[in-house]
């Protein structure tokens, strides 16, 4: 009777437990500032890495890293190298030991402010129920278990690699996987071109490395993201995964739960106001007039008016030309921006909250 009025009071106090906040840094991808060993790092949460994360080979090297084999990744004996890292820290939460996979990241050749060492893994807290709240910017550890069928919860599927949700794009009802990792949209392989239903025709909107051109568009109709209905009708297209791929622009205004005990997960709309780092838009400069190819949705841009397509004519009274100018200008706080519509010259206002 002693024994189960303890486990009672045990319970109630772990239930009752003030979830932990950890502020997490930059204007883009999550950052943490991460220790190994007492070494400073800077890793980024990606929810599409599987295990407990990733760190630059040359940086694994500096520090040290014990190897700790190869992760299989096919049956020919091909591999990931792993290392382990001990004493890893973040948010004053610490690790005695942890997985990581060892990659050639460049974090060495990046500039001192912009440097990423490693990113930590969706499985790093899988004996915790955390909260990836990106339009606050910040972890949230030891929420409430998720419930099934509560606003929001789907199930996780047991055997993929990174978490996904049901999605509804253009009409198609799919899986998206969450990958904060990738800093774009959401984005669609080439083959679902002709599947979704768009306004019109997709149009070029940049390149990725390898030179593969990117094209934008806009769905008919609202995507609704694991049953939360939503405004957003931006997608992008591109061959590089085989299914929607939820990457980081697409994440940002929403908070992800995941309960990985029970295999689920919560999209919801974050609670407060979060304050917006950038305007979200981007322009193509080889194109003159610069026209604005990408307005991401629920973005100060896209809320204050701007559309794909618009021809820029001044930013803050300056004539702008090549990308750096376009950048340098967008740095300000307040932006007067003057573009050309459908023959028709309007001027739009945006102040970053």
């Amino acid at each position: 009777m002693r024994m189960a009025a303890t486990l009672a009071a045990l319970y109630t106090t772990l239930a009752w437990a003030a979830p932990v906040e950890i502020p997490c840094g930059g204007t883009g991808p999550l950052l943490l500032d991460v220790t190994i060993g007492g070494k400073p790092l800077r890793f980024i949460v990606d929810t599409a890495l599987p295990g407990d994360g990733r760190i630059d080979e040359e940086v694994a090297r500096e520090l040290g890293l014990a190897s700790a084999g190869m992760l299989p990744t096919d049956a020919d004996g091909n591999g990931i190298p792993l290392v382990k890292g001990e004493q890893f820290e973040f948010g004053g939460q610490k690790f005695p030991s942890v997985m990581l996979w060892s990659l050639p990241l460049g974090a060495k050749k990046q500039p001192a402010e912009q440097r990423i060492d490693g990113a930590i893994g969706w499985e790093l807290l899988k004996d915790r129920v955390y909260t990836v709240d990106f339009a606050n910017r910040k972890l949230i550890l030891d929420v409430e278990p998720l419930k099934e069928g509560a606003p929001g919860v789907t199930a996780l599927v047991p055997d993929e690699q990174s978490p996904s949700i049901p999605v509804s794009l253009g009409g198609v009802e799919s899986r998206a996987t969450l990958n904060s990792g990738n800093l774009m949209g959401m984005v669609l392989p080439n083959a679902m071109q002709s599947k979704v239903a768009l306004t019109k025709e997709p149009w070029p909107s940049g390149k990725i490395g390898g030179g593969q051109v990117i094209k934008r568009g806009r769905l008919q109709a609202p995507m609704t993201l694991g049953g939360l209905s939503t405004t957003m009708t931006g997608v992008e297209f591109l061959d590089v995964w085989p299914t929607p791929n939820m990457g980081f622009m697409a994440m940002e205004p929403f908070a992800f739960t995941f309960d990985l005990v029970n295999k689920r997960v919560r999209i919801a709309e974050p609670a407060g106001k979060p304050k917006a780092l950038r305007y979200g838009v981007a322009f193509d400069a080889e194109q003159q007039p610069p026209r604005i190819v990408r307005v991401f949705d629920l973005s100060i841009a896209d809320k204050a008016g701007l559309r794909e397509g618009d021809a820029i004519k001044t930013i803050n009274g300056a004539d702008v030309k090549t990308q750096q100018e376009i950048l340098t200008a967008m740095r300000a706080p307040k932006v007067t921006i003057v573009v050309e519509r459908d023959g028709q010259v309007q001027t739009i206002e945006m102040v970053r909250e």
